[in-house]
């Protein structure tokens, strides 16, 4: 499942709103409380970025956004 979640990230882009948990529940024939127990774990493995909702005040865990790409090429070209 967090194969296919990760499918659906990549093909967001920039101008897309973020995957939130209700939306990637219902692409993936899956329950939003399993969603977001796989995106906790799919944010704490680097995997993907959180995207946060405040709800009274508290800051909510509530949907992924894709990694951005790493910048290499500035580092190498840094280099001697």
């Amino acid at each position: 499942m967090e194969v296919q979640i990760l499918q659906v990230l990549t093909t967001l882009t920039s101008a897309d709103r973020p995957a939130t948990f209700n939306d990637l529940a219902r692409r993936l024939g899956a329950t939003a409380p399993l969603i977001a127990s796989l995106a906790r774990g799919l944010v704490a493995d680097g995997l993907a970025q959180p995207s946060y909702v405040d709800v009274h005040g508290v800051r909510t865990l509530h949907g992924l956004l894709p990694q951005p790409a790493t910048a290499a090429a500035p580092v190498a070209a840094a280099l001697p």
